[in-house]
């Protein structure tokens, strides 16, 4: 059977809110808290796991908020992993990043980067398509927007500013060839 945890709509005023949390400790690694979908051992799909964000009907939809919190006093903040699974037989899922569509206006923005570090370097980015051992590598695409009514998207690729030094180099570069090829 089904299992509803939620608290009842407000006719006037805001709904209540829902928290499901896990307690404190003071010895070892603090508790987890785990959300699975169910399994099918028939010939079908697994179940869909789902967060979203609250509907507004006339203004902004909620946030959603994917993220670990910061260290302590010392240590790192912790990992976050976004990725589909392996598969035995076939291909692994797709993975898909990417703001809505806007009937009436621009639509969002996306960013992907790395901190700023008050002592040490910046994080590094790494955007890198997955070897394999037949066919053609897979293909990396970069391509700014276009447009039906003005200019298109322009694309930059800038290296990063030495304040005190030099500034970074840029590469473009294809890559030596195997035993056989150009």
């Amino acid at each position: 059977g089904a299992l509803y945890i939620g608290s009842g709509s407000a006719a006037s005023g805001r709904s209540g809110a829902v928290y499901v949390s896990v307690g404190s400790g003071n010895l070892g690694t603090g508790g987890e808290m785990v959300m699975s979908a169910g399994l099918s051992s028939a010939a079908a799909t697994g179940g869909r796991l789902s967060m979203n964000a609250g509907y507004s009907t006339t203004s902004t939809s909620g946030a959603l908020v994917l993220q670990t919190v910061n260290a302590g006093t010392s240590g790192s903040s912790g990992l976050l992993v976004l990725s589909t699974g392996s598969s035995s037989s076939g291909n692994s899922g797709a993975l898909y990043v990417g703001s809505g569509t806007s009937k009436s206006g621009n639509t969002g923005a996306i960013y992907l980067g790395s901190g700023a570090a008050t002592s040490g370097r910046g994080g590094s980015v790494y955007v890198a398509v997955g070897s394999g051992d037949t066919g053609v590598g897979g293909e990396m695409v970069l391509s700014s927007g276009a447009s039906s009514g003005a200019t298109g998207g322009r694309m930059s690729v800038a290296t990063g500013y030495g304040s005190a030094s030099t500034s970074g180099a840029l590469v473009l570069q294809t890559v030596n060839a195997g035993t056989s090829g150009s």
